[in-house]
């Protein structure tokens, strides 16, 4: 019952989600031919090293070097973190500000269960609409000229969303701790706002966390080499992130 509420409570935001990643991968696809016959004009308006290199990488690397930029980098980097943000802040926070957590405490269900139950359902309203918009940048490659085998695209999918998913569970911990829901977004989505200008700096550059989805990782699992010490680090911090969110839930009193 928890977990279809959880679901019903985040249909519309699931929903809207939905759409943009649909719309950046379609749209995307569409784009790629123009690119593709233009990429050292576009290189030379590209203001940034970083997003020169995937430019470059694109030369290089054709449709897969796409993907990794605006399935892996973008729509993950900034539509999932934003999702994953607004998805998180409200899981305990919401209740404290309703004023309805003890409502919630009294059903004869563990804290432990309530919490893995509404933690489940918001994760699968982040990740399964994901891996749609992956699949769809795999369907319809054909269309512009290109193919894409499933397993790379798959796998870096599975990958990425380990990254989705951490900035999820980070924010899930502080709407465990905090009395107001908007705290814990506020926190999150400033912190990876504040990661992603490092990642444009170049001074600054190796101390962002968006190096965890760019190119480095992932253009070599087209190659089937994986980068299993990121997907160690990212499903690690998950497991850290959502321990504080258990521990924090376990000892509040509302």
């Amino acid at each position: 019952m928890i977990f279809r509420h959880w679901l019903r409570e985040n249909a519309l935001l699931a929903t809207g989600y939905s759409i943009l990643l649909l719309l950046n991968a379609v749209a995307s696809i569409a784009y790629w031919p123009d690119l593709r016959d233009n990429l050292p004009a576009v290189l030379k308006f590209v203001p940034f090293q970083p997003l020169q290199d995937f430019i470059r990488a694109m030369d290089t690397h054709g449709y897969w070097a796409y993907m990794c930029l605006q399935q892996f980098w973008k729509a993950a980097g900034v539509f999932g973190v934003a999702a994953a943000g607004l998805m998180g802040t409200g899981l305990i926070a919401r209740e404290v500000d309703n004023r309805t957590a003890e409502l919630l405490l009294t059903r004869p269900i563990s804290r432990a269960r309530v919490l893995f139950q509404r933690w489940l359902a918001g994760a699968l309203l982040l990740l399964i609409p994901y891996f749609g918009a992956s699949a769809a940048m795999v369907i319809f490659a054909p269309r512009v000229g290109e193919s894409l085998p499933w397993g790379p695209a798959m796998i870096a999918t599975a990958y990425v969303s380990l990254f989705i998913l951490a900035v999820y569970t980070l924010t899930t911990a502080l709407s465990a701790r905090f009395s107001h829901q908007i705290k814990a977004g506020i926190v999150v989505m400033g912190l990876m706002l504040l990661q992603f200008a490092f990642y444009l700096i170049k001074v600054l550059w190796d101390y962002s966390l968006y190096n965890l989805i760019d190119l480095d990782p992932l253009l070599p699992v087209f190659d089937g080499v994986f980068p299993w010490s990121n997907c160690l680090l990212m499903a690690g911090a998950t497991i850290v992130f959502y321990a504080a969110a258990w521990w924090s839930f376990e000892r509040r009193d509302f």
